[in-house]
């Protein structure tokens, strides 16, 4: 009986303590580095979401919100949008043909995890 309670006892202060957070530890910044070491692991990964860009029309839109509202890209982005009359397909496609776009585009995309990992589901990884 005294081994019952003791392995209960123990139980149970092995569950309140991993139910406890680590204070000073962020989930998100965690999951964020963790996908910042698997870009730098893969070389490829901006050909890998360009690649994404150019298939999943989501992903696109996602990515055409976030510069519209980015300070920086803004402009550009309405210049392209003027000359492409709304088609996401011919925005992405101007929008990767630009450097400066491009290069905020899979930015934006490796440093948010799940379009990070929608757009290698997109590619088949």
């Amino acid at each position: 009986m005294k081994k019952v309670l003791f392995f209960t006892f123990i139980m149970a202060f092995s569950a309140s303590l991993s139910a406890q957070t680590v204070p000073g530890i962020n989930t998100s910044d965690v999951k964020k580095s963790g996908m910042d070491a698997v870009s730098k692991e893969n070389p490829n990964m901006d050909a890998q979401i360009k690649d994404a860009l150019t298939k999943d029309e989501g992903l696109q839109k996602e990515t055409i919100d976030y510069l519209k509202s980015n300070p920086e890209t803004t402009k550009s982005l309405a210049n392209i949008a003027a000359e492409n009359k709304g088609s996401n397909q011919g925005i992405m496609k101007a929008i990767l043909g630009d450097k400066d776009l491009a290069s905020a585009a899979i930015d934006y995309i490796s440093k948010n995890p799940e379009l990070l990992s929608k757009a290698m589901k997109v590619i088949g990884m």
